[in-house]
């Protein structure tokens, strides 16, 4: 058991580090940059963006990391009383609660309603102001917790220490 839980916690660790340095990239430059555009240039730019993240190598490693905390989360009622478990559990719960739901109940939604949005129509500079700010501060959000989340699996790891 301690073979399997080392595992799949080294797994979720690097995919949380991938998924927090995406974040991040968002959030220190990419919509910065975006910003600097017209509305319409910007709108046309997020939506050709939006489109491309749903390639299947982000949304199997977005969907596989929420599948990879679940199941660790669920381990760790069997392992409870072994301080990794907490630090475990803790990085599964801030990824699935900051990662991952912020993403589905906030960023999906934003990103829903300017797919709908014509570049051109009355009210997009408006309407690009309001998305970028409400968009940048839930994802500032997701940036911080899934990389919260890989520093609990790495302490999970260090309390683990090499089981092979």
């Amino acid at each position: 058991m301690t073979q399997l839980f080392f595992v799949l916690t080294m797994c979720a660790a690097l995919c949380t580090a991938l998924l927090a340095g995406n974040f991040f990239a968002f959030s220190a430059f990419f919509l910065r940059a975006l910003g600097g555009l017209t509305a319409e240039r910007g709108i046309v730019a997020m939506q050709a963006t939006v489109g491309a993240i749903k390639a299947p190598v982000f949304l199997v490693l977005f969907f596989g990391t929420a599948l990879l905390c679940l199941a660790l989360g669920a381990m760790t009622i069997f392992t409870w009383r072994e301080d990794h478990a907490h630090y475990a559990f803790a990085g599964a719960a801030l990824f699935l609660i900051g990662g991952f739901g912020v993403t589905m109940l906030r960023s999906v939604p934003l990103n829903n309603a300017l797919l709908a949005a014509s570049p051109d129509a009355d009210g997009a500079r408006d309407q690009w102001h309001r998305y970028r700010l409400a968009w940048l501060r839930w994802n500032h959000v997701r940036a911080i917790t899934t990389l919260l989340a890989c520093a609990c699996f790495m302490l999970a790891l260090a309390e683990i220490g090499m089981p092979f």
